[in-house]
């Protein structure tokens, strides 16, 4: 019998497989998006003792706890895909998915998900400019100016987040429960870590939902993860 996530993997591969980022609508996401909406944290086999064993283990040896951690599933060339678990007071902090399409569906827990769609260049206000220094060309060439989506509360009774390479590309994600797991499907997958970009958003009196700005940055280092393997079944070789 195949089970639920070996079925969503032959999906994404299918789907994400014969046809460029460019050229996916919401319409080729749809079988996937039922798919992915019916994965429960049984699929996966994850149990969330295994995370807080870790944690305590931390403890015991006066480490400190990583914030996120993250459950490797499956990748090949096309797609990535993955469980991330967000620990009480842990974020994944705004970064993109540079020309990637994403599906975030939770399966434990409550998360909350800000989110950012870059906008035209907008002229960069007074205030913003007199802040921030030194103002050099390459200072100016990290700023986008993007409109901050409605932030969105997030249960494992909800259906699946989706961005796309255009609209809300640049998120922040944080665990409102104690903990909280997402399954993430990435199209295509990142090559290195280099591929993401993190960013802070810039204050100014003139920023409205519509209009503000976000400072690319490195990689924070309050951010961190640690690993778990997955118990689930075999995800290779699938030929549903």
């Amino acid at each position: 019998m195949v089970a639920p996530i070996q079925k969503l993997v032959h999906l994404s591969s299918k789907i994400f497989g014969s046809l460029t980022p460019d050229k996916i609508t919401k319409d080729h996401l749809s079988p996937l998006i039922r798919a992915i909406n019916d994965i429960k944290i049984e699929d996966v086999q994850f149990d969330p003792r295994e995370v807080e064993e870790q944690d305590a283990q931390s403890r015991l040896y006066n480490r400190r706890r990583a914030p996120v951690t993250y459950m490797h599933l499956f990748q090949d060339k096309s797609f990535s895909m993955s469980v991330f678990i967000v620990k009480s007071g842990g974020v994944l902090p705004l970064h993109d998915h540079p020309k990637m399409h994403g599906l975030l569906k939770v399966i434990y827990g409550t998360l909350k998900i800000i989110s950012y769609t870059e906008v035209n260049k907008q002229v960069f206000p007074d205030d913003l400019l007199t802040t921030h220094h030194p103002q050099t060309r390459s200072f100016y060439r990290n700023i986008k100016t993007v409109r901050r989506n409605n932030d969105l509360i997030v249960t494992d009774e909800d259906g699946c987040c989706i961005l796309t390479p255009t609209d809300g590309n640049i998120h922040e994600i944080h665990s409102e429960t104690q903990m909280a797991a997402f399954l993430d499907i990435l199209a295509p997958p990142y090559e290195n870590d280099a591929t993401c970009h993190y960013y802070q958003e810039l204050p100014s009196s003139t920023s409205t939902d519509s209009t503000r700005w976000l400072l690319e940055i490195p990689q924070p280092n309050s951010y961190w993860c640690n690993t778990i393997s997955y118990k689930g079944p075999s995800l290779d070789n699938l030929d549903v």
